[in-house]
């Protein structure tokens, strides 16, 4: 390339895609290579007969840490993405038959909890308050902040918030503080699945996320999930940032202390000052840059993976919300079966997404797609995929029937499939892990892997697996925490 370039980021998921409209809008020269033929990472699309699913991400949530990236560099975000709220926030269907809309919409919410427990509503407000501390610390102390040392993140001021937000106790057992009714507590901590771990190991602060949900709201981009990633990448060459796509990246490159940059699989070479990883980072340690060490790396837990079924409708999917989540008779067998025993749930909990609901240009005129998540075991010998697979997706559409919609399965015209080895092999996640590395307490904070490695100085991270975490909005967060690191380091040499 004719220019030096002063970060050069290996794969244009949100994080990456982030980090370098941070460091462009900053004077840096940045330049992107990514393997697939465009943006989003796991925030992709699958476009079938004019039906456009994406293939990970369908929650957004935390509006505000989105604008942010776009006021931080003097735009709008409003410009470049339309969001709209989803009202309901989705539908939930209990074992037993039983069925709860979930709102933020009090007068309505205080109406479904009651049908389930009478006078649950008060434990509800209460609930909501302890997840709206635990957000309010966690953004001031823990997710917005880079620690280099643990006395940094382990002040007496963050311990006794620690304590205070339950951070120290299961999500189950906060949850059970506030409600009798088992429907109640798992619905009200099932979010968990978001970051690909049980509530009943998930620290109890995470209750911020049904109150994120719940309180804040869940947002759609219009165009789907999908849009996002490609909002930002217009903002970022609208900064100067350049892109390679179709790029393989074979290895990072190394010269005694320092990465040099990237040789990709066809044997072009790509120098840079600093290297941006926004692959996922155990993968990175182990197959690009098998130099540097990946600190526990034997002792790192890895969240859950999905088994995704995305399918095409001929016509409406009628009685289906935007968001729909099927729950299993024993939430914590589930789990148990995912986490412990890796196999493959014996009766699913699964998740349903409808986003022509919201926007009806994502499927032909009249026709629904859907999108359904089953959590399950990240890869593990006691797991074929290709006899597991077909028995997974036969008791999905056995409860779907059960709950009334047995005319479904007949009216699919396109059918795209996506296990624990496809994304470990699509999208390069160790374990085919679909969330990345776990949430549990010594995998948060300055516990997990950081986002500057320690061998090499201008080895940098940022993603799902790196702080602060999974999610979205966690990842813009890991952008704007790497961007500051980089950005205050040390001067370093220009690329050769």
């Amino acid at each position: 390339m004719s220019e030096a370039i002063d970060t050069l980021v290996v794969g244009a998921g949100v994080g990456g895609l982030s980090a370098a409209v941070r460091l462009a809008a900053a004077g840096q020269r940045v330049h992107v290579v990514e393997r697939a033929p465009g943006p989003g990472g796991r925030c992709a699309r699958i476009d079938a007969d004019g039906y456009k699913f994406d293939t990970g991400p369908t929650i957004l949530l935390l509006k505000p840490i989105i604008e942010e990236l776009f006021k931080s560099v003097g735009r709008k975000l409003e410009d470049y993405l339309t969001l709209v709220p989803c009202t309901p926030n989705y539908l939930i269907h209990f074992s037993d038959g039983a069925r709860a809309e979930f709102t933020s919409d009090l007068r309505r919410m205080q109406t479904s909890l009651e049908a389930i427990e009478p006078g649950s509503f008060s434990g509800y407000l209460r609930y909501l308050e302890e997840g709206r501390r635990g957000l309010e610390v966690s953004l001031d102390r823990f997710v917005t902040r880079n620690f280099d040392t643990f006395a940094s993140f382990a002040t007496p001021g963050n311990l006794q918030q620690v304590f205070a937000v339950n951070a120290h106790r299961s999500l189950y057992s906060v949850v059970s503080k506030y409600f009798q009714d088992e429907r109640l507590r798992i619905a009200l901590s099932f979010q968990t699945m978001y970051l690909g771990i049980s509530p009943h190991e998930a620290p109890g602060v995470y209750a911020l996320l049904p109150y994120t949900e719940l309180a804040d709201g869940i947002w759609f981009p219009m165009g789907g999930l999908y849009a996002l990633p490609l909002a930002i990448e217009r903002l970022a060459k609208e900064l100067g940032v350049t892109f390679e796509y179709g790029a393989t990246v074979d290895r990072i490159t190394v010269d005694g202390d320092r990465v040099t940059g990237v040789r990709l699989e066809d044997g072009t070479v790509r120098t840079a000052a600093r290297v941006l990883a926004n692959a996922d980072l155990p993968f990175v340690y182990r197959k690009l840059i098998p130099e540097a060490r990946l600190p526990r790396a034997e002792k790192l837990k890895y969240t859950s993976s999905a088994y995704m079924l995305y399918l095409g409708l001929d016509g409406r999917a009628k009685g289906l919300e935007h968001h729909n989540v099927f729950l299993a008779e024993s939430f914590k067998k589930n789990f148990d079966e995912i986490f412990g025993s890796f196999t493959v749930p014996d009766d699913p909990s699964f998740y349903v997404n409808v986003p022509t609901r919201t926007d009806p240009s994502l499927g032909p005129e009249g026709c629904d797609q859907l999108y359904v998540l089953v959590p399950v075991p990240h890869q593990h010998p006691n797991i074929d995929w290709k006899e597991a697979g077909p028995k997974l997706r036969a008791k999905v559409f056995e409860r779907l029937a059960r709950e009334g919609y047995g005319d479904l399965e007949k009216r699919i015209v396109v059918e795209r499939v996506c296990d624990p080895d496809g994304w470990a092999e699509g999208f390069n996640l160790e374990r085919g892990a679909a969330f990345g590395l776990s949430h549990n307490f010594f995998q948060v904070g300055y516990f997990r892997p950081s986002n500057q490695d320690a061998t090499f100085s201008n080895l940098f991270f940022v993603g799902a697996s790196t702080q602060p975490g999974t999610g979205l909005p966690m990842v813009m967060l890991s952008a704007r925490l790497v961007s500051e690191r980089i950005l205050g380091s040390p001067a370093t040499e220009a690329a050769a």
